[in-house]
């Protein structure tokens, strides 16, 4: 008897059964390009036929840390009554510079984790809670080591609910976001973080202070560390010499001579989030809270012209949060500051930035107040003084995103890069485990997308260029308050 698939329960099931059966997240590109009409299959019990298509849902410099795709399923029964499926996929990137990154730093394992893990506690802990939480569901994960002579890392995957299928899409990353796509992003942060705001206060032991009684599931939120973790310092001084270089190319010398004062100081600027400095706010973040890490659905759906036939600016009307591999502890504003610098328009900064920090502070103590928390003993004041304190870390982490998104060179010389790996002779093989650098990744790996970042000037796109010395201003001034 061929069975209907309907609830969560029984897509999850679904999406496993294939997957597992005929091996498909190792064949996805291969068949996202050479079988563009699809492969059927009808040897999988109570499915009937199964007729499977998979397309690319992303180009480089969409996902950096996956490759991406949307695969459908039509399942066909013996009676031709047929049910369409469809998945959104990320597995470990076919260029061979992110893929080494992207295992070396474990984001796919921290992901699944996530969404294996953590999201279902956080659901069960507020069952009965108003306070949405923002994610799709997930289908399927899959987590294999890579191995000589063994498993290379293709069967890792995460399957989750297709939402471009629902409508949702990103926002372009090139334009930045305006005041109604930040208020909608700000909206589903705040929910998230008084959530796992909730969560962390009761897994912390109120005598000790410490995380003591966190399930051994989602341990790893502080048991493992992440590349930020590592070496967010270190990002930032391995671009300093290029940041400084930039306000020099744009003709700005008290911008030359506001950041050449600060290199010295970098230790003592560049704040790390620990779960001891972040105060009554501590929270778990989102961690890479930036625009194609979010996806919106519209009012009008995109369709709507107005009398000029010109498109007009679309109304989103929700949003669902993706990507979490860089999940950690932390303060709020980290999360909002690394949205704000790296994706909001600067005008819409420069009109609003205050007005919206409040929205969100507002959003976030009317959820806490919800879950039976107070913080009568931290004020809008205490806010505004940790965003002016964090500003200039996510000023130059802000920097770095930008540059490396919106410089069309640095992702051509990704596929340089990535077909120069390809030619090169198979490394001798070697018992010995390589040197890791403060990203967690080897320091081979390291000191190659240093000298990528490195090899090409930040002022040579006019949109970046725009972005990067009106963020230092904004911040600069900030600072000089």
């Amino acid at each position: 008897m061929t069975r209907q698939v309907k609830s969560l329960a029984d897509r999850q099931l679904f999406w496993k059964t294939l997957f597992e059966t005929k091996k498909l997240a190792a064949q996805l590109a291969s068949l996202a390009t050479d079988h563009i009409d699809g492969v059927t299959y009808d040897d999988l019990p109570h499915y009937g036929r199964v007729h499977v298509v998979a397309e690319s849902a992303s180009s480089l410099g969409d996902n950096f840390m996956s490759d991406t795709f949307i695969v459908t399923a039509q399942l066909t029964a013996s009676g031709d009554k047929t049910q369409t499926l469809s998945t959104f996929i990320k597995v470990l990137p076919t260029n061979a510079l992110l893929r080494q990154a992207a295992y070396e730093a474990h984001t796919h394992h921290r992901e699944i984790n996530m969404y294996h893990h953590f999201f279902g506690l956080l659901r069960e802990m507020h069952a009965d809670q108003p306070i949405p939480l923002d994610v799709p569901d997930v289908y399927h994960t899959h987590i294999e080591e890579m191995v000589k002579d063994g498993t290379d890392g293709s069967g890792i995957c995460t399957l989750l609910e297709d939402l471009k299928a629902q409508g949702y899409r990103m926002a372009s990353k090139a334009l930045g976001a305006d005041y109604r796509h930040c208020h909608m992003a700000l909206t589903s942060l705040a929910h998230f973080h008084a959530l796992t705001l909730n969560a962390v206060r009761k897994w912390t032991d109120p005598a000790t202070g410490e995380l003591s009684n966190m399930p051994p599931t989602v341990k790893f939120l502080v048991e493992e560390k992440t590349m930020y973790d590592m070496g967010i310092l270190e990002m930032v001084q391995d671009n300093f010499k290029n940041i400084v270089e930039f306000a020099e190319e744009v003709n700005r010398p008290d911008l030359v001579e506001w950041l050449t004062e600060m290199e010295g100081r970098l230790p003592e600027i560049i704040t790390y989030d620990t779960k001891d400095n972040c105060g009554p706010l501590k929270c778990i973040l989102h961690g890479d809270f930036w625009n194609n890490n979010m996806l919106f659905k519209y009012e009008d759906d995109g369709q709507h012209e107005d009398e000029t036939n010109v498109r007009s600016s679309n109304i989103p009307i929700a949003l669902k949060m993706i990507d979490f591999q860089i999940s950690r502890i932390g303060h709020p504003i980290s999360d909002i500051l690394y949205f704000m610098y790296s994706s909001a328009a600067p005008e819409t900064r420069e009109k609003h930035m205050l007005v919206l920090l409040r929205y969100y502070f507002d959003m976030l103590t009317t959820d806490l107040r919800l879950l039976g928390i107070s913080i009568d003993d931290y004020t809008w004041q205490d806010f505004v003084q940790d965003y002016k304190r964090r500003s200039l870390t996510w000023m130059f982490m802000g920097i770095v995103v930008l540059s490396f998104v919106l410089n069309k060179k640095v992702l051509t010389k990704l596929d340089d890069l990535d077909a120069e790996e390809r030619l090169k002779e198979p490394k001798p093989e070697s018992d010995v485990e390589p040197e890791k650098g403060a990203s967690g990744m080897t320091l081979e790996l390291e000191e190659t997308m240093k000298n990528m970042m490195k090899s090409h000037k930040l002022s040579d796109n006019p949109t970046l260029s725009d972005r990067l010395l009106r963020l230092i201003v904004e911040v600069k001034a900030l600072n000089n308050c």
